[in-house]
């Protein structure tokens, strides 16, 4: 009777065996960061394993369980919809076999995981272990399953042997529908940036006028915010300068000191257009809806490094231009004719922008657009009605993305 007593209390006090000695994964995270990251600090390598040990026919109903551990509950639970996702599509699992929780905290000292525990582990079919009664009853001490590294991913997307890309972005729509619940998209972010290019104007007289193509310089700041992968808004000013002179059949054009242009001599002082060149100054101030093309191919392209992107502008421009004359650089223009206090722009850029890190990136932007102020190179033709101006600026620069 007393060994059966006895039985009875060790078997009682096995099954009541606290859950830390089930065998546990622990996945790691980019901190700030909702991407699983399969290759990197040896994610690959450890759910590798685990789809090969796990059994769907052989696993209860919420018998995986599933802790994620972090700052933020909300990206807690993508990190834990991430790993489940990877489970689904590998090994068969469903929702089913889950228990999730979300946790606020660290796990041994590490943020930004998920750890999977799982009751059952079968053995892989290559091995056939030899267990005696007496080694059966040992119980192997629990490893520490996450080796502390340092190092950053150099790519959000790497192949590894005889698999394809392995980097989960987003769960796929056949994960969607197992687990009835949609990913929300990768957190938004503000970006600032500083650009400089070259100004050329065309009006009444141009950049590249008959004489020599002249050069002018441009520098300015943007900054904007990422709506999604494929949407933003941005705000830019530019300040450019520049000096225009005549087109080629416009050089025997007379200019007046108040900015009429005349074909034949007049009673007033006159200059040929072939002697004269406009200097003009510039305030651009843009406010554009970004898209992202590259998301017409899917999400996949959107994330590449290199993107192009389409943005429809409206601006406000402020001019500032006076004529002079080539032989001694005095001004001409009596000061009558001035551009407008404040003109509209329409046009927009197309950008061509290579991510160098997750916080830094380049960008070479092209800006095409119309201008309404026919003055703002200093002349006013005998109609005043003619509105062909319009401005091209490459610019390069750099970005901050701001988290």
């Amino acid at each position: 009777m007393c060994c059966v007593l006895l039985l009875a209390g060790i078997h009682s006090a096995r099954a009541q065996q606290p859950c830390h000695d089930e065998p546990q994964v622990v996945f790691r995270f980019i901190s700030g960061n909702d991407m699983f990251y399969i290759p990197w600090n040896d994610n690959g390598a450890r759910l590798d394993s685990l789809c090969e040990r796990l059994d769907p026919a052989k696993l209860e109903t919420d018998s995986v369980r599933v802790d994620g551990y972090g700052s933020s509950k909300k990206i807690v639970k993508i990190h834990c919809n991430r790993v489940k996702s990877a489970l689904i599509l590998r090994r068969g699992l469903t929702e089913d076999h889950f228990t999730t929780t979300n946790r606020i905290g660290s796990f041994n000292g590490l943020s930004d995981v998920v750890v999977v525990t799982c009751p059952v582990l079968e053995q892989r079919a290559t091995e056939t272990p030899v267990t005696t009664e007496r080694e059966a009853d040992r119980q192997p001490e629990r490893q520490q399953t996450v080796t502390e590294k340092t190092q950053e991913p150099t790519q959000e997307t790497t192949t590894t042997s005889d698999r394809q890309q392995t980097v989960i972005h987003e769960v796929t729509k056949e994960a969607q529908v197992q687990t009835g619940e949609t990913p929300k998209p990768v957190p938004s972010r503000w970006y600032a940036g500083l650009n400089v290019g070259i100004p050329f104007f065309w009006g009444d007289m141009l950049s590249t006028a008959a004489d020599k193509t002249h050069v002018g310089f441009a520098a300015g700041v943007q900054g904007g915010y990422h709506i999604s992968d494929l949407l933003a808004v941005s705000l830019s000013v530019d300040y450019a300068r520049g000096k225009l002179g005549a087109r080629d059949y416009a050089e025997d054009y007379l200019l007046a000191p108040d900015g009429m242009t005349w074909y034949v001599p007049q009673e007033q002082a006159m200059q040929r257009y072939g002697d004269l060149y406009s200097k003009v100054s510039l305030v651009n101030v843009g406010l554009s809806r970004d898209m992202n093309i590259n998301r017409i191919f899917g999400k996949p392209a959107a994330g590449h490094r290199f993107t192009v992107w389409g943005s429809p502008t409206v601006y406000g421009q402020f001019f500032s231009a006076d004529i002079y004359t080539k032989a001694d650089d005095k001004r001409y223009s009596d000061g009558t004719t001035k551009p407008d206090g404040l003109s509209l722009g329409l046009g927009g850029a197309l950008t061509l922008r290579y991510r160098v890190t997750r916080c830094i990136g380049l960008q070479l932007k092209n800006s095409l657009l119309w201008m309404t102020d026919n003055h703002f190179d200093g002349i006013r033709t005998p109609f005043g009605k003619t509105k062909h101006n319009t401005l091209w600026m490459p610019q390069v620069g750099i970005l901050w993305n701001i988290k």
